[in-house]
């Protein structure tokens, strides 16, 4: 498991990385307000630029891949397991890297 950044935009270059083809990838996005929120309130953490994380935000908001990846809105921890075991259970996750 990976937990981190990873714009759609650099899948197939982590995928190389990674030494796989075929990978489950979903991209958590919060509304923008709510993104800066937590990045203020992040204690022992080196990231607080409010203008980068917008920009991050609008990155990801306007991406150009399926919206099977994409979990929007601000829910809650239970919500959010149950929509990724659902989608997970339909194999609407996976990304699979063709060459």
């Amino acid at each position: 498991m990976y937990d981190g950044i990873v714009g759609p935009w650099f899948l197939p270059t982590f995928a190389d990385a990674v030494g796989s083809v075929r990978f489950d990838y979903v991209i958590l996005l919060p509304p923008a307000e709510v993104c800066v929120s937590r990045v203020r309130s992040r204690e022992r953490h080196g990231f607080s630029d409010e203008a980068a994380t917008r920009q991050m935000h609008a990155q990801f908001d306007e991406a150009q891949i399926d919206d099977r990846y994409v979990i929007r809105g601000d829910i809650s921890l239970t919500a959010l397991v149950d929509e990724i075991v659902l989608r997970r259970s339909r194999d609407q996750l996976t990304f699979e890297r063709t060459r």
